[in-house]
C-alpha cells in the first residue's frame, strides 16, 4: 500500500516520472547537479501528473508542483480535474455577499477610475466575480483552466438567461490558459483588447514556475498584458506569503479572510517545504463539512470526527502554492509591464493609508496599469 516514495539516485528522472505518472507522491535526488538540471526539462515535456515533485541536488533545491495550469495534453492532467471542488465550491466560499462585501466597492472603484467597460476574469472558478461584475453593467468574459468550474459557471449563466435576466446573454464563459490565453481561449476576445483584466482569489499562485528563473510567470503575465488595451488595468493578487516564511504560519486571520469564509471547512493545514531552514514551499490541506448538502450520499464522501461528533466530510485536493514576495512579485510586475507602468499595491484591498504601518494582511493586491503607445 504504498503512496509515498524517494528515488534517491534519480538521474534524469525515468523511473520517478513513471512513478509519478501512477498515481504516487514521489520525491526525487541526485548528487549529479546536471542530471537534476534535466528534470523540469523532462517533466514539462511529458506534462506528467501529481501533488509534489520535488528535485533536489546537494547544493540546491527546486521544488515543482504537477498538474497546476499549464499547456497540459490532457484535461485530466489539470488540477482539481476530478471536479472535487468544483462541486463544492458554493460551500468553500461561504456566504456569497458577505466575500464580495470585502472588496467589491474598491474594486468597483478601481474599475470607475479608468472608465472601465470590458472585464476579462481569467480565473473566473464557478463565476462568483463575474456574476458581480456583470450585475453591475459590465461587459465581462470568463475563463479558467479547470473545466468542471467552467462548466458550473456556464450552468449559472443559462440558469439567469432561461429568467429572464437580459443582462447574462452576453456574458461569455470558456475554458482558458493563463500560458495561451491570446489564441488557445475558448472565448472571443473584444477587438482591441479589454479596458481590465483581473486574476484575484490568491489564484495566481497555483502556477508554478516550470521554467525557473520566473520565466513561466513572466509568460502568464504578458498574455494579461497583451491582452489589455493600453491604459488599461490589471489586478492580480497573492496570499501574505513573506510572513509566511518570516513566521512559518499564515497570518492570524487567514482562515476568515475577505475570500474565504466558510464555517465548513476544517482539517486546515499548511504543509510547509523547508530547505536548511528556509521555506521553499507550501501545499495548502482542507476537509469540508458537507453535513446537511445534496453532497452527503456521494460516494467519495465519508463520516469523519468534528468537534466530537462524526460528520460527513470530503477531502479536499492538496493545493500547492508559489510562494511570491511582495518586492518579488512586484519585480515580476516591472519586468512585465514597464518601469515607468504605474503600480500600487493594496492590502486586502485597503488604501495603506487607512489601515496603519501595524496591519498585517493575509493578501497583496497589485493594481498594474499597461502604459499607452506613444
Amino acid at each position: 500500500n504504498v503512496r509515498t516514495v524517494y528515488d534517491v539516485a534519480c538521474a534524469s528522472g525515468i523511473d520517478s516520472i513513471m512513478l509519478v505518472e501512477e498515481g504516487y507522491d514521489v520525491i526525487s535526488s541526485d548528487a549529479e547537479e546536471n542530471m537534476v538540471a534535466e528534470l523540469p526539462k523532462q517533466w514539462y515535456q511529458r506534462r506528467v501528473r501529481g501533488v509534489l515533485f520535488a528535485l533536489e541536488s546537494i547544493n540546491s533545491v527546486l521544488y515543482f508542483t504537477i498538474g497546476m495550469p499549464s499547456n497540459f495534453a490532457r484535461q485530466e492532467d489539470r488540477p482539481c480535474a476530478d471536479g472535487r471542488e468544483a462541486r463544492v465550491w458554493h460551500l468553500y466560499v461561504g456566504d456569497v455577499d458577505s466575500r464580495l462585501s470585502n472588496y467589491k466597492s474598491t474594486l468597483l472603484s478601481i474599475l470607475e477610475g479608468r472608465n472601465v467597460r470590458t472585464v476579462y476574469d481569467v480565473a473566473c472558478a464557478s463565476g462568483i466575480d463575474s456574476i458581480m461584475l456583470v450585475e453591475e453593467g459590465y461587459d465581462v468574459t470568463s475563463t479558467d483552466a479547470e473545466e468542471n468550474m467552467v462548466a458550473r459557471a456556464i450552468s449559472e449563466k443559462d440558469r439567469r438567461v432561461a429568467g429572464g435576466d437580459a443582462r447574462f446573454v452576453k456574458w461569455r464563459v470558456g475554458w482558458g490558459d493563463w500560458l495561451d490565453l491570446v489564441d488557445g481561449a475558448k472565448v472571443e476576445h473584444p477587438e482591441g483588447g479589454y479596458d481590465a483584466i483581473i486574476c484575484i482569489g490568491n489564484s495566481f499562485t497555483a502556477l508554478p514556475d516550470f521554467e525557473g528563473e520566473g520565466k513561466t510567470h513572466r509568460r502568464a503575465l504578458k498574455n494579461y498584458r497583451d491582452l489589455l488595451k493600453p491604459g488599461g488595468v490589471l489586478v492580480i493578487d497573492h496570499r501574505n506569503f513573506d510572513y509566511l516564511m518570516a513566521h512559518k504560519t499564515l497570518p492570524p486571520a487567514s482562515y476568515s479572510s475577505i475570500y474565504y469564509n466558510c464555517p465548513r471547512v476544517y482539517n486546515i493545514k499548511n504543509e510547509l517545504i523547508e530547505k536548511d531552514g528556509k521555506i521553499v514551499g507550501m501545499v495548502f490541506k482542507s476537509d469540508i463539512d458537507v453535513s446537511g448538502t445534496e453532497l452527503e450520499g456521494d460516494s467519495d464522501v465519508f463520516l469523519q470526527e468534528r468537534d466530537g461528533k462524526m460528520v460527513p466530510t470530503l477531502k479536499l485536493n492538496d493545493i500547492p502554492c508559489y510562494l511570491h514576495t511582495l518586492k518579488g512579485f512586484g519585480g515580476l510586475l516591472e519586468s512585465v509591464f514597464g518601469e515607468g507602468a504605474e503600480h500600487r499595491v493594496l492590502p486586502d484591498f485597503k488604501e495603506r493609508k487607512d489601515v496603519g504601518d501595524d496591519y498585517v494582511p493575509n493578501y497583496w493586491i497589485h493594481v498594474v496599469v499597461k502604459q499607452a503607445i506613444n
